[in-house]
């Protein structure tokens, strides 16, 4: 069985991400927890009080929500659960994670800047926390999983397992995978790790699976170039805990596709720690 969590605020955008989770696993068992999150600025001798009735409301809107929720999905294989917790949503989801090792997080984000709150949630798990998260558009469209790309640079990852969701995920929707790998301007194809490529493809050998390159100095104006001119309708990227100049120049192109995604985003976690570099250099997924 899956465990698959789902933060919602209650807006349009949570709603519409958490819809598209149900949809994509329509054919699977899965244990969905439903997390909303509250805070207070208010004065500590009051907070208690305030956090209570911040509580009840939760609830209520929770009751409401989940009786709607279980309209649209009625699958006997698929169960609920609730949680509400007194911090933020990115600090709630890396302690619930950490007890239950969920096998995805799904956000939802606005990508129109009308849900500001939500769409920084969903760029602060990626950058922070350790599960797989799947970002999605407030706009985006609940349809057959059949075109999935996946940037790829073919660096090493910790151990080709981090992507078993992705493969059982493809294999389910008998979906095309394609590997795209963004090359500089004077960069060959013949120059990328042979053996790694060669490792992916025999890893993805169940499913279809072909590569393509496009050239472009810009990682993630190559990415957006290749979903202006192919359909694509979800797209893969390695998420790798990077250094502290990364963070503070956000410099990671996955972290970049958090903030307004235009495809479905699926963030893969990976343990590898990318080794220090200038800031002015980084340019991996």
């Amino acid at each position: 069985m899956k465990k698959i969590l789902l933060p919602t605020d209650f807006s349009k955008a949570s709603e519409r991400a958490i819809h598209y989770a149900l949809a994509m696993f329509n054919d699977t068992a899965c244990e969905f927890t439903l997390l909303n999150t509250y805070t207070t600025n208010t004065q500590p001798e009051i907070a208690m009080y305030v956090l209570d009735d911040l509580k009840i409301n939760a609830e209520n809107l929770m009751e409401k929500f989940l009786k709607g929720l279980k309209q649209f999905d009625n699958e006997s294989f698929h169960t609920f659960k609730t949680e509400y917790m007194p911090v933020s949503a990115a600090s709630a989801i890396e302690i619930l994670n950490q007890t239950h090792q969920y096998d995805l997080v799904v956000l939802g984000a606005s990508g129109a800047g009308n849900n500001l709150f939500f769409g920084s949630v969903a760029t602060d798990v990626v950058r922070n926390v350790s599960a797989n998260t799947l970002v999605i558009p407030a706009n985006a469209v609940i349809s057959p999983l059949k075109n999935v790309v996946m940037a790829v640079d073919y660096n090493q990852v910790s151990d080709l397992k981090v992507f078993d969701n992705l493969k059982d995920l493809l294999a389910r929707k008998d979906a095309q995978l394609t590997l795209l790998t963004v090359l500089k301007d004077n960069q060959s194809a013949d120059e990328l790790d042979g053996l790694a490529k060669y490792e992916y493809h025999n890893y993805f050998n169940d499913v279809k699976v072909n590569d393509y390159y496009i050239k472009n100095s810009d990682v993630e104006k190559g990415i957006k170039e290749f979903l202006d001119i192919h359909r694509a309708d979800l797209l893969v990227m390695v998420s790798r805990h990077h250094s502290f100049l990364d963070v503070i120049f956000n410099r990671s192109v996955t972290r970049k596709f958090a903030y307004h995604p235009s495809v479905p985003l699926l963030s893969i976690y990976d343990e590898v720690a990318a080794p220090f570099i200038n800031e002015a250099e980084i340019v991996t997924f």
